[in-house]
């Protein structure tokens, strides 16, 4: 595995474990019980470019070589996000403990 990809690892295991820290406080508990029943078998963990709207969100420009958007939800039949528990923008820099959260996005 190459370092890029060891690094990209690393940046999705912090992002999902902030969200188990944060989601009781965060989600209803309706979604935290779908979360428990149906994340073991559809659940995934996504990463992409962030979203343009997360400019107006922080307030901040939001460059992809600084910044990684990781996605919590339940996959389809296709491997697609159909449910999405959580958005998540999450610095690169090993040295920032910087991320912002966007809960049940639309």
């Amino acid at each position: 595995m190459d370092q890029q990809q060891t690094e990209l690892d690393v940046l999705i295991d912090q992002a999902y474990e902030l969200f188990l820290e944060l989601a009781a406080d965060n989600l209803d508990e309706a979604t935290l019980n779908r979360f428990n029943q149906e994340f073991p078998e559809r659940g995934g963990l996504g990463d992409c470019e962030p979203e343009a709207d997360w400019e107006e969100e922080i307030q901040a420009e939001v460059k992809p070589e600084e910044w990684l958007e990781v996605r919590v939800g339940l996959l389809n039949a296709e491997q697609e996000f159909d449910y999405l528990f959580a958005r998540m923008l999450i610095s690169r820099d090993p040295e920032s403990q910087e991320c912002h959260i966007l809960w049940q996005p639309e």
